[in-house]
């Protein structure tokens, strides 16, 4: 079919758990060199009043974004499982995209690590002697272990899967 010279779904299907890996390991580092920032010793102490209010809108906005890629890299990645099976038993990358769709979902195994730092830097205006920037350390101590672990397992699986089935 002449179509599929222009789009092939399936390459966009074998594809698409890379993409979104990236995006999420890329987002994870931008993360970290952003907020990481606030707490540079020549920032931390001005840094403090204004954190929670650019934090809430940051979280917010920032949260629907990581959830979109995880979902994409890990349904993206199951459908990889059903669409032409033999196929990427015969390129040996069907583990690969289900290594990628397991780590991709690990990331939410991180919640109960980071979700109190993100209570307490979201709440920090509201509560006498607390220290947003304390909290923010602690938050971006988790990301960092999250990036470098599942986050960049997930993008070298999805990698090795895509580079694998897509082979000539």
């Amino acid at each position: 079919m002449a179509s599929r010279q222009i789009f092939d779904p399936i390459v966009a299907l074998r594809a698409a758990p890379l993409v979104s890996a990236t995006c999420t390991l890329l987002y994870a580092f931008d993360q970290d060199f952003f907020l990481g920032l606030f707490n540079l010793p020549e920032n931390r102490a001005r840094s403090r009043a204004l954190l929670p209010s650019y934090y809430r809108p940051f979280f917010r906005r920032g949260v629907g974004f990581v959830v979109g890629c995880l979902a994409v890299t890990t349904w993206a990645s199951i459908g990889n499982l059903y669409a032409r099976r033999p196929a990427l038993h015969a390129r040996q990358s069907f583990w690969w995209y289900v290594a990628g769709a397991a780590l991709s979902s690990s990331h939410l195994l991180f919640i109960p690590a980071v979700a109190p730092h993100v209570k307490a830097i979201w709440e920090a205006d509201a509560v006498e002697d607390s220290d947003a920037n304390a909290s923010l350390d602690q938050w971006l101590a988790a990301n960092r272990l999250r990036s470098w672990t599942v986050d960049l397992a997930a993008w070298v699986a999805c990698a090795v899967a895509v580079v694998r089935s897509l082979e000539a």
